[in-house]
């Protein structure tokens, strides 16, 4: 299970008030058990709503053309064990490319359908005004308009809590919006500042992708809230006086220097989807560190004007 399943599972024990209003077709009455231990299958969310009808989420964040024949299977297995309930099935679909699967599936002798939905029709105004901590994490993944609106909105939630509570609840910020790369950096930048200490394990990502994260680079580059010594977490200061390139520690300069290259690699892979090779080069041979930085900040809040901007500060024609 991946960690953004996680996290939205853990998000969807606590029953996000106003989200669970725009998805379900009825108040929720109670919880059901998700896991179906017959079929080894386990479904995302399984609710009693007041009508006495059954609802089946599921979340999907790539396009799967299967998702038809998993649906069924899941249909089957709750069925099995509410066979006097009407069931409801809805598909939200969470990824960031565009929506391809099917809502139907058409064989010689069944037609089977559910319900879709791409979260991204969903304003996210309308769960970053919920009262519920959970609404708001949630719109994350909705249709953002104003992406300093919601992050201003996600920080001042963070305000009533104790600082363990914060840590958990902007791990998961972090952990959905890497389905939203930019809204990813974005909020990284804005929370780095934060007073909270978090280590690799938390940071639920593979190891490979994990020297990747913006979030891992921007903790080697400052070292004030996150230092990595193979893979470990050490001391603040510490964590002010090493660089960390493949395992090695390595000197303040050379340590701050790359992670800046890095940092600024991973905006223009997170912006374009990959980073041309002219660029990566043009970018490998700037030697100023508080230049890399600026450079990092701007192409963060450039939109339509990135590739311009980006010429622009690279003196690439």
């Amino acid at each position: 299970m991946s960690s953004k399943d996680i996290a939205l599972k853990d998000i969807f024990e606590e029953i996000p008030q106003r989200l669970s209003k725009i998805l379900a077709p009825a108040p929720i009455k109670e919880l059901l058990p998700t896991n179906f231990p017959s079929t080894e299958l386990r479904v995302d969310f399984l609710a009693r709503l007041e009508d006495e009808s059954i609802l089946h989420i599921e979340f999907q964040s790539f396009n799967d053309n299967n998702m038809p024949f998993r649906m069924l299977r899941y249909y089957l297995a709750i069925w099995e064990r509410y066979p006097s309930n009407p069931i409801k099935q809805l598909l939200v679909y969470v990824g960031n490319r565009k929506l391809r699967m099917k809502s139907r599936l058409k064989l010689r002798n069944l037609t089977f359908s559910y319900e879709m939905i791409d979260i991204r029709q969903i304003d996210c105004r309308v769960l970053l005004e919920s009262p519920d901590p959970m609404d708001r994490l949630l719109a994350c993944l909705c249709k953002v308009e104003d992406e300093a609106y919601l992050i201003e909105k996600l920080i001042k939630t963070m305000e009533g809590m104790n600082e363990e509570e914060r840590k958990d609840y902007l791990l998961k910020a972090l952990t959905l919006t890497e389905l939203r790369p930019n809204l990813r950096i974005r909020l990284t930048e804005e929370v780095r500042h934060m007073p909270i200490v978090v280590r690799p394990e938390d940071i639920k990502l593979p190891k490979r992708k994990l020297r990747k994260d913006i979030l891992y680079r921007l903790g080697l580059e400052e070292g004030k809230h996150i230092g990595f010594q193979e893979g470990e977490v050490i001391g603040i200061e510490k964590g002010k006086q090493i660089g960390f390139q493949e395992g090695e520690i390595i000197g303040i300069e050379k340590g701050l220097l790359k992670s800046a290259q890095d940092m600024v690699v991973a905006i223009i892979e997170a912006k374009l989807g990959y980073v041309p090779e002219e660029i990566a080069n043009r970018i490998r041979e700037i030697k100023d560190v508080d230049f890399l930085r600026s450079l990092a900040k701007k192409l963060v809040s450039a939109s339509e004007d990135f590739m311009q901007v980006l010429a622009t500060e690279l003196k690439i024609s």
